[in-house]
Protein backbone atom coordinates (compact mmCIF):
# COMPACT_ATOMS: atom_id res chain seq x y z
CA UNK A 1 0.00 0.00 0.00
CA UNK A 2 2.62 2.03 0.92
CA UNK A 3 4.87 1.64 -2.46
CA UNK A 4 1.28 2.32 -4.55
CA UNK A 5 0.45 5.29 -2.28
CA UNK A 6 4.51 6.76 -3.14
CA UNK A 7 3.83 6.19 -7.15
CA UNK A 8 0.69 7.32 -7.21
CA UNK A 9 1.56 10.87 -5.34
CA UNK A 10 4.41 11.06 -7.82
CA UNK A 11 2.30 10.24 -10.79
CA UNK A 12 -0.11 13.24 -9.36
CA UNK A 13 2.51 15.65 -8.94
CA UNK A 14 4.41 14.98 -11.98
CA UNK A 15 0.90 15.40 -13.98
CA UNK A 16 -0.14 18.38 -12.31
CA UNK A 17 3.53 19.98 -13.00
CA UNK A 18 3.20 19.15 -16.49
CA UNK A 19 -0.05 20.89 -16.54
CA UNK A 20 0.94 24.00 -14.63
CA UNK A 21 4.11 24.33 -17.05
CA UNK A 22 1.96 24.44 -20.03
CA UNK A 23 -0.75 26.79 -18.40
CA UNK A 24 2.48 29.04 -17.83
CA UNK A 25 3.39 29.10 -21.13
CA UNK A 26 -0.01 29.96 -22.46
CA UNK A 27 -0.15 32.73 -19.85
CA UNK A 28 3.35 34.24 -20.91
CA UNK A 29 2.30 33.93 -24.52
CA UNK A 30 -1.04 36.09 -24.16
CA UNK A 31 0.37 38.61 -21.97
CA UNK A 32 3.41 38.84 -24.77
CA UNK A 33 0.62 38.88 -27.52
CA UNK A 34 -1.16 41.51 -25.03
CA UNK A 35 1.82 43.88 -25.03
CA UNK A 36 3.22 43.23 -28.56
CA UNK A 37 -0.63 43.91 -29.95
CA UNK A 38 -0.92 47.39 -27.63
CA UNK A 39 2.26 48.43 -28.07
CA UNK A 40 3.34 47.57 -31.84
CA UNK A 41 0.68 47.77 -33.20
CA UNK A 42 -1.69 49.96 -31.10
CA UNK A 43 -4.48 47.11 -30.92
CA UNK A 44 -5.37 46.03 -27.37
CA UNK A 45 -7.45 42.38 -26.86
CA UNK A 46 -9.50 42.66 -23.77
CA UNK A 47 -9.80 38.93 -23.53
CA UNK A 48 -6.38 37.97 -23.01
CA UNK A 49 -6.26 40.10 -19.82
CA UNK A 50 -9.61 37.99 -18.65
CA UNK A 51 -8.19 34.83 -19.94
CA UNK A 52 -5.14 34.84 -18.47
CA UNK A 53 -6.58 35.90 -14.85
CA UNK A 54 -8.21 32.46 -15.31
CA UNK A 55 -5.58 30.29 -16.17
CA UNK A 56 -3.71 31.79 -13.19
CA UNK A 57 -5.97 30.56 -11.11
CA UNK A 58 -5.83 26.94 -12.41
CA UNK A 59 -2.36 27.54 -12.36
CA UNK A 60 -1.81 28.35 -8.83
CA UNK A 61 -4.41 25.13 -7.84
CA UNK A 62 -2.57 22.60 -10.07
CA UNK A 63 1.37 24.13 -8.62
CA UNK A 64 0.13 23.36 -4.97
CA UNK A 65 -0.68 19.65 -5.55
CA UNK A 66 3.56 19.36 -6.68
CA UNK A 67 4.51 21.75 -3.92
CA UNK A 68 2.74 19.29 -1.56
CA UNK A 69 4.35 16.56 -2.48
CA UNK A 70 7.59 18.43 -2.98
CA UNK A 71 7.14 19.23 0.80
CA UNK A 72 7.79 23.22 -0.81
CA UNK A 73 4.64 25.19 1.43
CA UNK A 74 6.40 27.70 2.74
CA UNK A 75 4.38 28.12 5.77
CA UNK A 76 4.34 24.81 6.69
CA UNK A 77 8.31 24.53 6.16
CA UNK A 78 8.38 28.25 8.57
CA UNK A 79 5.97 26.60 11.39
CA UNK A 80 8.21 23.21 11.16
CA UNK A 81 11.54 24.88 11.43
CA UNK A 82 10.38 26.58 14.99
CA UNK A 83 10.01 23.32 17.13
CA UNK A 84 12.77 20.78 17.44
CA UNK A 85 13.60 18.15 14.87
CA UNK A 86 11.73 15.97 16.89
CA UNK A 87 8.45 17.24 16.51
CA UNK A 88 8.88 18.61 13.11
CA UNK A 89 6.61 15.48 11.77
CA UNK A 90 4.32 15.83 13.99
CA UNK A 91 3.93 19.65 13.35
CA UNK A 92 3.80 18.72 9.48
CA UNK A 93 1.32 16.55 10.13
CA UNK A 94 -1.08 18.39 11.71
CA UNK A 95 -0.71 21.30 9.17
CA UNK A 96 -1.37 19.14 6.42
CA UNK A 97 -4.57 18.05 8.22
CA UNK A 98 -5.75 21.25 8.93
CA UNK A 99 -4.99 22.40 4.74
CA UNK A 100 -6.95 18.88 4.54
CA UNK A 101 -10.11 20.15 6.31
CA UNK A 102 -9.89 23.33 4.64
CA UNK A 103 -9.57 21.86 1.35
CA UNK A 104 -12.33 19.91 1.94
CA UNK A 105 -14.50 22.88 2.84
CA UNK A 106 -13.47 24.44 -0.52
CA UNK A 107 -14.62 21.43 -2.18
CA UNK A 108 -17.82 21.19 -0.24
CA UNK A 109 -18.59 25.16 -0.84
CA UNK A 110 -16.96 25.20 -4.33
CA UNK A 111 -18.90 22.64 -6.15
CA UNK A 112 -22.12 24.60 -5.34
CA UNK A 113 -20.80 27.55 -6.19
CA UNK A 114 -18.81 26.40 -9.77
CA UNK A 115 -22.70 24.73 -11.06
CA UNK A 116 -24.31 28.13 -10.13
CA UNK A 117 -22.11 29.85 -12.42
CA UNK A 118 -22.12 27.53 -14.91
CA UNK A 119 -24.68 29.59 -17.27
CA UNK A 120 -22.73 32.63 -17.31
CA UNK A 121 -20.14 33.62 -19.73
CA UNK A 122 -17.14 36.02 -18.81
CA UNK A 123 -17.76 39.40 -20.94
CA UNK A 124 -14.41 39.85 -22.98
CA UNK A 125 -13.91 36.34 -23.79
CA UNK A 126 -17.28 34.02 -23.72
CA UNK A 127 -15.22 31.66 -21.92
CA UNK A 128 -18.05 29.59 -19.49
CA UNK A 129 -17.84 30.59 -16.18
CA UNK A 130 -18.12 27.39 -14.71
CA UNK A 131 -14.62 26.95 -16.24
CA UNK A 132 -12.61 29.43 -13.64
CA UNK A 133 -15.01 28.39 -10.95
CA UNK A 134 -14.22 24.60 -11.66
CA UNK A 135 -10.91 25.32 -10.11
CA UNK A 136 -11.73 25.51 -6.69
CA UNK A 137 -13.48 21.88 -6.04
CA UNK A 138 -10.94 20.65 -8.88
CA UNK A 139 -8.05 21.95 -7.29
CA UNK A 140 -8.91 21.17 -3.57
CA UNK A 141 -9.80 17.99 -4.76
CA UNK A 142 -6.74 17.20 -5.82
CA UNK A 143 -4.95 18.86 -3.00
CA UNK A 144 -7.14 16.27 -0.67
CA UNK A 145 -5.70 13.02 -2.96
CA UNK A 146 -2.13 14.53 -3.03
CA UNK A 147 -2.10 15.04 1.08
CA UNK A 148 -4.18 11.12 1.66
CA UNK A 149 -1.45 9.59 -0.32
CA UNK A 150 1.38 11.57 1.22
CA UNK A 151 0.50 10.69 4.36
CA UNK A 152 0.11 6.55 3.20
CA UNK A 153 3.48 7.21 1.17
CA UNK A 154 5.35 8.92 3.99
CA UNK A 155 6.78 12.24 3.83
CA UNK A 156 9.84 11.36 2.08
CA UNK A 157 12.53 14.53 2.47
CA UNK A 158 14.24 13.18 -1.24
CA UNK A 159 10.87 14.67 -2.65
CA UNK A 160 12.56 18.34 -1.95
CA UNK A 161 13.92 20.09 -4.81
CA UNK A 162 17.63 21.37 -3.91
CA UNK A 163 16.72 24.56 -4.37
CA UNK A 164 14.00 24.53 -1.60
CA UNK A 165 16.89 23.85 0.87
CA UNK A 166 18.04 27.24 -0.59
CA UNK A 167 20.41 26.20 -3.04
CA UNK A 168 21.03 27.81 -5.99
CA UNK A 169 21.01 25.46 -8.83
Amino acid sequence: MQAFAKRAAFLLARTTEILATLLLITVTALNLTQVVGRYAFSIGFSWTEELMRYLMIWLMMLGSVAAIYRIEHMGVETLESMVAPRYAALVRSALYSLGAIFCLVVLIYGWPLALRNAGQVAPASGIPMIYPYLALPVGSALLLIQIGLSWFGGWDEHRKSPAADGEVT
